[in-house]
């Protein structure tokens, strides 16, 4: 039985999940966001998602030319994300990550439907953003103040356009 992927092709999808599970790790996001004024919960994916998540499951999706590679992609992504640390620091209820792996689907699933246009991969981080709202609502208690949803919606999607063109240009 043959894979549907090369072994070249798994691995550049695994290195390119780490890197963003990495970057999403380590970098001060929340710093940043509060530093600037930015209201949360999940401003970082609002300003920077387009960089740290949409960049590489695009990347990966440019260069391997092959459908489901953003899906797969962003499905690593995922894991590594919940490998490293759980999905906004919670921790109950215990299946809380199935959010991030359905937040980040959202983007491999719009990348897919890119070809070229980059509206999609923005589409796709305001749903991930939106996911990660409700869930961190749900659960936490802790709400977007309605009057900067809007506002975040729309830098979530110039965050996610802007990360889809950048990998088309590296490409």
């Amino acid at each position: 039985m043959k894979s549907y992927f090369t072994v070249w092709e798994l691995t550049v999808m695994l290195f390119f999940a780490a890197t963003s599970a990495l970057i999403n790790t380590f970098l001060p996001i929340k710093s940043i966001t509060q530093t600037l004024g930015i209201p949360g919960p999940a401003a970082g994916m609002a300003l920077l998602g387009g960089i740290i998540f949409v960049f590489w499951i695009a990347l990966a999706h440019s260069v391997i030319q092959k459908k489901y590679s953003a899906i797969v992609t962003a499905l690593f992504t995922a894991a590594f994300c919940l490998l490293i640390h759980p999905w906004y620091g919670v921790i109950v209820p215990g299946w809380f990550g199935i959010y991030a792996v359905i937040a980040l689907l959202s983007i491999g699933t719009s990348i897919e439907l890119i070809n070229k246009k980059f509206i999609n991969a923005g589409i796709g981080n305001s749903i991930c953003l939106i996911i990660t709202w409700l869930a961190i609502g749900f659960h936490t208690g802790i709400w977007i103040e309605p009057i900067f949803a809007p506002v975040m919606l729309l830098v979530g999607f110039v965050s996610g356009c802007f990360g889809a063109f950048l990998a088309n240009i590296i490409r």
